[in-house]
């Protein structure tokens, strides 16, 4: 049974030749992403999502290590604040295992977000730091497809608000 598991494994992680991390490459990429939080204080406490659109850069340091920045923007789809406008700016560093047809990565960074105030008529600018996870489907050494999860802290209102929480779907094109 556990030879079965293992070659379960590796056939789904489809091991590629080609597939090896360089230093010095580069990768831009678009995607789609959904972002949650809720708002603690009282008495209007409420859960929001946002779905936007993002844009990002990425630079391979080494073979392990990339920076990336990611620009996005979106509208809020809840209910409570429909319309309600989002945008966010981040700068992480990321650790990569680029070995395989299915590339795992870990992230931790800083940025701003900035919220449109719907419920309470003003608009919010917070710093926020992350870490997340994700993986890239990368068959071809010219593209991939992520999937990614972050988990946002406020650092200038924590109390105010929980999250946010960000699920991104993105093609990435390699320049190198």
């Amino acid at each position: 049974m556990w030879l079965a598991r293992i070659t379960l494994v590796i056939l789904l992680l489809g091991s590629s030749p080609a597939a090896r991390a360089e230093a010095d490459e580069s990768a831009l990429w678009a995607g789609l992403q959904s972002v949650g939080w809720t708002r603690a204080e009282t008495p209007s406490a409420s859960s929001s999502m946002t779905m936007a659109g993002v844009l990002g850069v990425r630079y391979g340091v080494d073979d392990f290590w990339e920076l990336a920045a990611q620009l996005g923007g979106g509208a809020n789809v809840s209910e409570s604040a429909r319309g309600a406008g989002l945008g966010i700016a981040i700068l992480e560093a990321r650790y990569t295992i680029d070995a395989l047809t299915w590339v795992p990565w870990v992230c931790a960074g800083v940025g701003a977000i900035g919220r449109d105030g719907a419920n309470d008529g003003a608009a919010r600018l917070d710093m926020i730091a992350h870490f997340g996870v994700g993986t890239e489907y990368r068959p071809e050494r010219d593209w991939g497809l992520s999937f990614s999860a972050r988990v946002h802290s406020p650092l200038t209102d924590p109390e105010r608000s929980s999250g946010p929480v960000e699920l991104t779907v993105a093609y990435a094109w390699y320049l190198d």
